[in-house]
């Protein structure tokens, strides 16, 4: 079974309340980040939130071989054992790295036989599908950091 990464943007009073529950309940923080993923409540599609499905892992090989200045992937302050933190400037940084890395720079490093034999999750490398399923979610991940670099909130990310 493979676990799907997710993200969230905060505004400075959900930062505030989210270090508030780590410290006091732990459990509570982290239901707290998964309903801040989910959105605002006149969304239909949530702008405060994401995840990768099974693809990070995929978009993790492919981005580390391009050696970028946040591993937008592993990376971020670790809150505790399972939160992550990205602050605004490291943000800042990724949303830029990525907004100039387009994903044709990712798919020419991608290998189907290297990532089986890396042990690359989901093994599904050799499908037809899986380099514009790969280019699906790393989309949503450049759109996502864009947003959250605009409106210069920090990210905090889990794995689920």
């Amino acid at each position: 079974m493979s676990t799907v990464l997710e993200y969230a943007r905060l505004r400075p009073q959900e930062l505030a309340e989210l270090r508030r529950l780590l410290a006091t309940q732990p459990r509570a923080a982290h239901a707290y980040a998964a309903d801040l993923r989910l959105g605002d409540l006149d969304e239909e599609i949530s702008s405060r939130g994401i995840d990768l499905d099974k693809a990070w892992d995929g978009l993790w090989w492919l981005l580390r071989k391009t050696r970028p200045p946040v591993d937008v992937i592993g990376g971020g302050e670790p809150l505790d054992e399972l939160l992550h933190l990205f602050p605004v400037d490291d943000v800042a940084t990724a949303a830029r790295f990525l907004a100039k890395t387009p994903f044709k720079v990712l798919a020419r490093r991608y290998s189907p036989a290297k990532m089986s034999a890396a042990g690359v999750t989901p093994d599904i490398w050799g499908q037809p599908e899986a380099l514009s399923y790969l280019e699906e979610y790393y989309r949503l991940l450049v759109t996502f950091f864009q947003a959250a670099a605009a409106a210069r909130e920090p990210i905090v990310t889990w794995v689920d």
